[in-house]
């Protein structure tokens, strides 16, 4: 019963949505970590196409393995679609050919972490649903 609940497609694609906050987090870090490199260009994931993508598709999402030593959940032969990482090569604001803005890219992780926290939340409205049904409530 349990596993059959984490391995529910809606937990699932919550699960999904929270990895890929989790990996705009990173990119937006590396950008503001770069933003005196001389013609580095920004990345990011495109998180508003990840989550549609993932709300819109209308099987269950398949869990992967991101490490040799994760344990799977379930037995699948189906790999998770890939989170599609750009480079912006268009724009460039200075003239040592970097276009990395701070200020914009702070606003970019407040906005993530706001996602984060609304995704954390409705986990957590999952996991308190899993504890009554176990406790019988």
């Amino acid at each position: 019963m349990v596993l059959d609940f984490l391995n529910d497609p809606a937990t699932r694609k919550l699960e999904r949505s929270m990895d890929a906050t989790v990996l705009r987090s990173q990119l937006l870090s590396h950008n503001i970590a770069n933003a005196n490199t001389p013609d580095y260009k920004r990345v990011d994931l495109d998180f508003a196409s990840v989550l549609a993508d993932t709300m819109n598709d209308g099987s269950s999402l398949p869990l992967t393995r991101t490490h040799p030593r994760h344990l799977p959940m379930a037995e699948t032969s189906e790999a998770a679609p890939a989170f599609r990482v750009t480079r912006e090569w268009r724009t460039s604001t200075r003239q040592d050919g970097n276009n990395v803005d701070v200020e914009f890219e702070m606003a970019q992780v407040a906005e993530n972490t706001l996602h984060y926290q609304a995704l954390g939340t409705s986990w957590k409205q999952q996991m308190s649903r899993l504890k009554m049904a176990i406790e019988g409530r």
